[in-house]
């Protein structure tokens, strides 16, 4: 089974997450690595600044890791 998922970057696409109630997921991927490690099974957009994401009462590094959203 595949799932598919959007990865998110910007404002307006974490923004469209949080209005949407996509889940988003917390992914570690180093350049070779082609998927990745899920570090956190996330939950809905709750809020983000420049420097973080909060998803699910937590708060992560925006750009330490890779944030997806599943379509379904």
């Amino acid at each position: 089974m595949s799932t598919t998922y959007k990865v998110l970057v910007t404002d307006s696409e974490f923004l469209t997450a949080a209005l949407v109630q996509s889940k988003v997921s917390v992914w570690f991927r180093l350049e070779p690595d082609p998927i990745g490690h899920l570090m956190d099974y996330g939950g809905i957009v709750e809020g983000y600044t420049p420097d973080s994401i909060k998803l699910a009462g937590a708060h992560f590094v925006r750009g330490r890791f890779e944030y997806r959203a599943y379509i379904k």
